[in-house]
């Protein structure tokens, strides 16, 4: 299987924002960062998967994170997490924020759970934050 993983255009919001919205995350706010989106197509340029960073400050918070099942692997997710961390570092994120229902993927990679009191008040304000924090997820963070 060859994997390819490229910049989102503009050209790519429609379909990124139904890809989005079929994985079941919250797809409110991605236009406006839609050059900040990673997007990974299989040999046939299908979307299979895709990762954001929205600019908040000098932080960052982690949007959209989806493999499709099929495709959905260690290496694979290994690949995404190292390029969206160092595109990350490329535009001066210090510290990068994430909402998930699945914390013990992101532990292992470095990313530690941060207490809600201790949430950051410019990330509490994104709308994605404010989308999310009403489920079940844990915000973590991960240090550059």
């Amino acid at each position: 299987m060859t994997v390819t993983l490229r910049t989102a255009t503009v050209n790519d919001t429609e379909k990124l924002l139904q890809f989005v919205d079929q994985a079941g995350l919250p797809s409110s706010g991605i236009k406006g960062w839609i050059e900040n989106y990673l997007i990974v197509e299989n040999e046939h340029r299908e979307m299979i998967g895709t990762v954001g960073l929205e600019k908040v400050k000098n932080d960052g918070l982690l949007r959209s994170f989806v493999l499709k099942q099929e495709y959905s692997n260690e290496t694979l997710f290994l690949r995404l997490i190292r390029e969206i961390l160092l595109y990350s570092k490329e535009k001066e994120v210090h510290t990068l924020y994430l909402l998930t229902r699945a914390p013990y993927l992101f532990e292992a990679l470095s990313f530690e759970q941060v207490p809600t009191e201790q949430t950051p008040e410019h990330i509490e304000n994104t709308l994605h934050y404010q989308n999310l924090a009403k489920e079940e997820v844990v915000l973590l963070s991960y240090q550059f």
